[in-house]
């Protein structure tokens, strides 16, 4: 849990954290970083950890939250719904055309560091991937999803819009996080996540 304490910190002093954090999540295994050297090189007191975290959990999930956010900003400076950009796209262009085009969207908006902290995610425990990519979803994708609903004419008006939105946000976690357990290949991942989400999607249209 993130506690109040931390939210009331300075945007400077804030960022110094969630930049040294960064740092070492992207060149570290999740399992050898240090909050020590967090803290060193934030410049925080290392007696300060603790009362603004549980543990370095929240503060992974600060940090991959960052990079979904960045995501989610490109997707509406450029007019595009969320799930548009996403699987639906798929069902729209065809798997395979539509993953070509999502992937080499996701080149043009995350830069190398981004990919390495998704990468490290993906090789942390398997409770603290989950508890991350969760969080990421209730967090960030579901509040977008469910207002691209609310405005989806296609879409039943007698629906709970935050339900449907949190379970089409699970179509970008849960496949991910099984595909990585199989070790399966990544294009696997999103066709999971693909005929997950066509199947909540078209069960609400009119």
């Amino acid at each position: 849990m993130i506690h109040s304490t931390f939210e009331r910190l300075s945007e400077e002093k804030k960022d110094r954290i969630l930049q040294a954090a960064r740092a070492e999540f992207i060149h570290n295994p999740y399992e050898k970083t240090s909050i020590n050297r967090i803290l060193t090189e934030a410049g925080i007191p290392k007696g300060s950890f603790y009362q603004y975290f549980d543990d370095k959990s929240d503060l992974f999930s600060l940090c991959i939250n960052a990079v979904y956010r960045k995501l989610i900003d490109e997707r509406k400076k450029n007019g595009e719904p969320l799930l548009e950009s996403g699987m639906l796209r798929m069902k729209r262009l065809g798997f395979e055309k539509g993953y070509q085009l999502f992937s080499k969207e996701l080149n043009e908006y995350l830069s190398e560091e981004d990919f390495a902290l998704f990468e490290n995610m993906l090789h942390a425990p398997h409770h603290i991937r989950t508890f991350v990519q969760m969080n990421a979803a209730s967090a960030l994708i579901a509040p977008v999803i469910s207002e691209e609903l609310k405005s989806d004419k296609s879409v039943r008006k007698d629906i709970d819009y935050d339900y449907y939105a949190y379970l089409l946000s699970l179509t970008e976690v849960i496949p991910v996080d099984y595909g990585t357990r199989k070790e399966l290949p990544m294009e696997e991942f999103y066709f999971l996540g693909y005929k997950y989400m066509r199947s909540i999607y078209d069960s609400i249209l009119r």
